[in-house]
C-alpha cells in the first residue's frame, strides 16, 4: 500500500515538473529554479516518500558523475596554470563571504563553512546552457570563465569530501582534519592514477557492443564507486565523480554521455522536487530579506572577482565585466551541499530554506542579468567613462 502510494505521488511529481518544465523553456527560465519551486508547492498536499529520497540520492550520484565525465585529467594539467588562477581569484573574492555571514547568523564552523560553499559556487549548468543559448562561445572571457568553472567544481568537490568526511569523524580537531584529508587525498589519488595507468584496460573492459549490458555494467560502475567513497566515510556523489572522472579518459566517453544522460535528468530532477518540498514555508518570510541581502552582496562580489580575472589576461572592461556577471547565477552545487550536508535541524535559521531562497534569487535573477550583461556593462562603462570627464 505505501509503495502504491509512493509511485502515484511519484506520478503526480513528474506530470507537474513536465509542464512546468515546459513553461520554463517558453519563458526562457532556469529549470532548476522551476523544478525547487514544484517541490515547494507538492509538499502541500504529499510529503516526500521512500521512492522519492531513494531518486534524489541516485540524482545526487548521477549529477557528479557527469560532472567529472566532462573533465579530463590530461587536459586539467594541461591548463592547469590557468585554471588555477582565474579559480584563485574567484575563491578570494568570493568564499569568504559566506562564511562570514555565516557567523553572523550564528551558525557553527561547519555550518559556516557549508554557507560559504553555497554562496561560492556557480552554476555551471546553468552558465553552459546560457552560453549556448546567448552564442557566446566564441566571445574573448568564455575560455576563462570555463576555467574558473573548472576550479570551482573541482574545489567544491574536494570540500565537500572533505566535510562530509569530518561530520561522520564526529568532531574537529587537528588529528581528524588530518585523518579525513589524509583519506580523502588517498581517494582521489588512486582515481587519478587508476584513470591514467590503466586507459587501456578499461577501454578493453567497457567496449561491449549489446547496449544493456553496457548500460548496466556502466551503471554498476558508478554505483561501486558511490558506495566506496560511503564506506570509507565520504559522500557517495564523490565516487560517483571520481568514476566519471576515470571514465573521462576513455573512447566511450560520449557513448556514457549518452546512455546515462536519461538517468541523470530524471533523477536530477526528483532531486530538485525532494530539496523544494524539504524548504520549510514558516521559514520563508523571514529569510527572503536575508537572502536578498546575501544574493546582492555576492553578486558584487562575484563581479568584482571576474572583473579582476579579465584584467589579469588583459580582456577588455567588458569582457571582463560580462566574466563577472556570468558567474552570478548559482544552483545544483549549492543544493547538492545543502542537501548533503545539513543534518542539524537547530539552526538559528534553516540552512536549507535559506538556500533555497538563495538559490531561487540567482537562479532566476543570474540568468536574467547574465543575458542582459551587454547591455549592462555598455550603461556602467559608459557612466564611468563621463564621471571620469568631469574629473
Amino acid at each position: 500500500m505505501i509503495v502504491n502510494e509512493s509511485v502515484f505521488s511519484l506520478g503526480i511529481s513528474l506530470i507537474a515538473l513536465f509542464f512546468a518544465g515546459l513553461l520554463a523553456t517558453k519563458i526562457n527560465q532556469s529549470l532548476t529554479a522551476v523544478f525547487i519551486i514544484v517541490g515547494m508547492i507538492l509538499q502541500n498536499f504529499f510529503p516526500v516518500t521512500i521512492i522519492t529520497e531513494f531518486i534524489a540520492t541516485l540524482g545526487i550520484i548521477f549529477m557528479l558523475f557527469m560532472f567529472g565525465l566532462e573533465f579530463s585529467v590530461g587536459s586539467l594539467l594541461n591548463n592547469q596554470r590557468k585554471i588555477f588562477y582565474s579559480g584563485s581569484y574567484d575563491l578570494i573574492f568570493n568564499f569568504p563571504i559566506g562564511i562570514f555571514f555565516g557567523w553572523l547568523l550564528g551558525y557553527n564552523l561547519i555550518q559556516s563553512l557549508l554557507l560559504g560553499g553555497i554562496v561560492y559556487v556557480t552554476s555551471s549548468v546553468i552558465v553552459a546552457k546560457s552560453i549556448i543559448d546567448l552564442k557566446r562561445s566564441a566571445n574573448p572571457e568564455t575560455e576563462y570563465l570555463l576555467n574558473t568553472l573548472i576550479f570551482e567544481d573541482m574545489f567544491i568537490a574536494s570540500f565537500l569530501a572533505c566535510l562530509v568526511g569530518i561530520i561522520n569523524y564526529g568532531h574537529i580537531d587537528v588529528k581528524g582534519i588530518f585523518f579525513v584529508l589524509l583519506k580523502t587525498s588517498a581517494f582521489f589519488a588512486f582515481f587519478i592514477v587508476l584513470s591514467k595507468t590503466s586507459k587501456k584496460f578499461i577501454d578493453k573492459i567497457i567496449d561491449i557492443e549489446h547496449t544493456e549490458l553496457f548500460v548496466i555494467l556502466i551503471l554498476s560502475l558508478i554505483v561501486l564507486s558511490a558506495g566506496a567513497a560511503s564506506r570509507i566515510g565520504l559522500s557517495e556523489a564523490i565516487g560517483a565523480f571520481l568514476a566519471g572522472l576515470v571514465l573521462s579518459e576513455t573512447k566511450q566517453r560520449h557513448r556514457i554521455s549518452e546512455a546515462i544522460k536519461p538517468f541523470q535528468q530524471f533523477s536530477t530532477a526528483i532531486f530538485f522536487v525532494a530539496f523544494g518540498m524539504s524548504i520549510e514555508y514558516k521559514h520563508i518570510g523571514s529569510l527572503i530579506p536575508i537572502g536578498i541581502f546575501i544574493f546582492i552582496v555576492t553578486s558584487f562580489s562575484k563581479v568584482i572577482g571576474g572583473y579582476f580575472i579579465g584584467k589579469k589576461y588583459a580582456l577588455s572592461k567588458k569582457s571582463s565585466l560580462r566574466l563577472g556577471f556570468s558567474l552570478i547565477p548559482r544552483g545544483e552545487f549549492s543544493i547538492i551541499l545543502a542537501g548533503i550536508v545539513t543534518m542539524n535541524h537547530d539552526l538559528p535559521y534553516p540552512l536549507k530554506s535559506l538556500t533555497g531562497v538563495y538559490v531561487l534569487l540567482s537562479a532566476i535573477l543570474g540568468s536574467i542579468i547574465m543575458k542582459e550583461s551587454d547591455w549592462i556593462t555598455r550603461w556602467f562603462i559608459e557612466k564611468r567613462d563621463k564621471t571620469d570627464k568631469k574629473w
